[in-house]
């Protein structure tokens, strides 16, 4: 498996960089070329030369993930793998439980957690035999102090978060992917910080059980993976074996993605643009430029009042979210403040405070607010094939500051699909351009996302 692996940041192009691609190497373990374990320690030999430097895990076991490995290569030998992720290494977000690792949410007051039972979507990937292979960084209890991971391009810079040892760790090349969780912008942030492809599905559809810290409204399961291949056979995998959330009907869509050329993309404005570095908004500007040269026409808030008219609710999720959030997690948030608040930062402690001062009445109102936006988004429904926006606003920021959450802001409050997909550069570094969706369009954004990559980066 040939991995080039940029350091410094003027080498990064998404274009050349290669990344650890997993379902590129399942046909060689099919014709007998090559293992599971054969590829695993390859993913070994990087994380070894890379991690001590970018500090993506929290806690790894290599030995339990080559005797996982050994079991799948065997497998394999036999002609009968358990999925078309069988042998794949992984890693999960410290933010879910597992039954092999701890769960710390890098805080002191849960140091040494541990639980019986593995995450929904880590049993349903174990189930297809993947090979986990340890636990990933995130800022204190998933959203306080950062961790101390750096960006895999330039170690003076942030991965973003609340993701953020899962996509460092696929940035740098050590495994194929890694899981994550989006309250905010917890996906598809670091993914356009770290280069790799992130999906962050529509509400309910990947089973969210385990997750640990969660606003119910908002936070689901997501993944971050070198291709938009290996992210939908994760995805599709965990969904056929596990289902969604209780009571949602799960991930539509086949196996394998093909590619769909969209005809028509809403581009959208939100609150992001106004802050959006002007780098930044040259490269997407340029980049929506080539699309219409591809024959993708590209509809804004000019051309259509109801899009307007959705650009406009969009602003009101300042006035409603931060509530929304500080309410939903007072359990167990107000539990460790009670058992210990001189070991969580002031920031989250004000959080947490936030939220007990409200009242149930104040919070109902922020849930109408956030229904009427729902209710703008559904009138455009059919009226384009996806939407089109950023990822972030900034380039990654010196030091460990997570970022703006201000572009997975939507998704997350619309319950809506997304992807981050790593397209563009600027400053030497990656930038992803953020697809979305009405409900359920997973697929679709899916197939949108492979044929902008297979058009724009070979």
């Amino acid at each position: 498996m040939s991995q080039k692996l940029p350091i410094v940041p003027d080498t990064y192009d998404p274009k050349t960089v290669e990344l650890c691609s997993f379902f590129d190497a399942v046909p060689g373990f099919l014709g007998g070329n090559d293992t599971p374990r054969d590829y695993l320690e390859r993913c070994v030999e990087i994380i070894t030369i890379r991690e001590p430097s970018i500090c993506a895990f929290v806690t790894i076991d290599i030995e339990a993930a080559r005797l996982s490995a050994d079991q799948s290569t065997e497998r394999y030998r036999n002609g009968e793998p358990l999925s078309m992720i069988d042998g794949m290494p992984f890693a999960v977000k410290d933010l879910f439980q597992t039954a092999d690792f701890p769960a710390e949410l890098n805080s002191p007051l849960l140091k040494g957690e541990r639980h019986r039972f593995d995450s929904a979507h880590v049993y349903a990937m174990r189930k297809g035999g993947a090979v986990i292979i340890g636990k990933t960084s995130l800022p204190e209890l998933g959203s306080g102090k950062p961790a101390v991971t750096c960006n895999p391009f330039d170690l003076d810079r942030s991965p973003g978060g609340s993701s953020s040892g899962s996509a460092a760790a696929v940035g740098a090349g050590m495994l194929p992917l890694a899981t994550g969780s989006q309250g905010r912008g917890s996906v598809l942030r670091p993914a356009s910080f770290c280069g790799n492809v992130a999906f962050k599905p529509t509400f309910g559809a990947l089973h969210s059980g385990g997750l640990l810290w969660r606003s119910p409204s908002y936070s689901t399961v997501g993944i971050h993976s070198s291709n938009i291949t290996d992210c939908w056979r994760t995805a599709y995998h965990i969904a056929q074996t596990i289902g969604g959330d209780p009571g949602y009907p799960g991930l539509f869509g086949v196996a394998d993605v093909s590619s769909f050329k969209p005809k028509r993309l809403i581009r959208l404005d939100t609150l992001g643009w106004n802050v959006t570095e002007r780098g930044i908004q040259t490269r997407f500007l340029n980049f929506l430029s080539k699309l219409e040269k591809e024959g993708v026409e590209i509809v804004n808030r000019t051309d259509d009042p109801k899009i307007e008219t959705f650009e406009q609710a969009l602003r009101t999720i300042p006035e409603f979210q931060p509530g929304l959030s500080a309410w939903e997690i007072q359990w167990p948030a107000l539990v460790l403040r009670d058992d210990g608040r001189e070991q969580i930062s002031e920031t989250l402690v004000d959080r947490f405070e936030f939220g007990e001062r409200m009242a149930l009445n104040e919070y109902r109102k922020m849930l109408d607010a956030l229904d009427k936006l729902r209710e703008k988004f559904t009138s455009l429904e059919g009226v384009a094939d996806g939407f089109i926006t950023l990822s972030t606003p900034t380039m990654p920021p010196i030091g460990k500051a997570t970022g703006d959450s201000v572009f997975g802001d939507p998704s997350s409050c619309l319950e809506a699909p997304a992807w981050s997909i790593p397209v563009l550069k600027e400053e030497g570094l990656p930038l992803g351009v953020q697809l979305l969706g009405n409900k359920h369009q997973d697929y679709t954004l899916a197939q949108i996302g492979k044929w902008m990559m297979e058009t724009f980066l070979k």
